[in-house]
């Protein structure tokens, strides 16, 4: 299998969490997003995905602590979408999906709900990551020793944002070249 890298040469934070299997990577957005990586130990994937909990995923960005690395990242396109039509009904909205909902007052004439669907799309590329529009920047620092990650393999990634602690994204990569 081929895969298009990118490589990058920055100050970044990192964790290599031995216990739990996993090298976890933070790269900074503008603004108060990241992408997070977390790339288990080879044939560990199911184990850390089973094993992982809130608690982990707060430790793990309490963990990280930053330095010079040479980053080898796969360019990587993912989109999914998603019925939310289920998961509304289950919170008790069924009846925004019945033929007596009304909805005159939005467009003025009678249409009912029948889905609602939830798309996400994320690329990255050497010109950033595009995920509600969130441009990756580089941060340059100087150290003795400069530590290569290389993501070559299965990983997890998470776009999150620091100032409410969410995720606002995440994805299981496992094989790159699939569109």
């Amino acid at each position: 299998m081929t895969v298009d890298m990118m490589q990058r040469k920055g100050y970044y934070r990192f964790y290599e969490d031995k216990e739990n299997f996993t090298t976890v990577l933070e790269l900074p957005y503008k603004g108060s997003a990241s992408m997070i990586i977390m790339m288990p130990d080879e044939g560990k994937m199911k184990e850390v995905e089973d094993s992982m909990t809130q608690a982990h995923f707060k430790h793990w960005k309490q963990s990280l602590s930053g330095s010079t690395v040479i980053v080898h990242v796969p360019k990587l396109s993912i989109s999914g979408s998603y019925s939310l039509k289920e998961t509304l009904e289950g919170m008790g909205m069924a009846s925004v999906f019945s033929d007596t909902a009304d909805f005159s007052g939005m467009t003025g004439h009678k249409v009912t709900m029948s889905q609602v669907e939830y798309k996400a799309i994320l690329n990255v590329d050497e010109k950033g990551t595009e995920a509600a529009a969130i441009t990756l920047i580089e941060m340059m620092g100087s150290a003795l020793e400069t530590t290569i990650i290389k993501i070559n393999r299965p990983f997890l990634v998470f776009i999150t944002e620091s100032t409410t602690d969410s995720i606002l994204f995440m994805g299981n990569i496992s094989d790159p070249t699939s569109k």
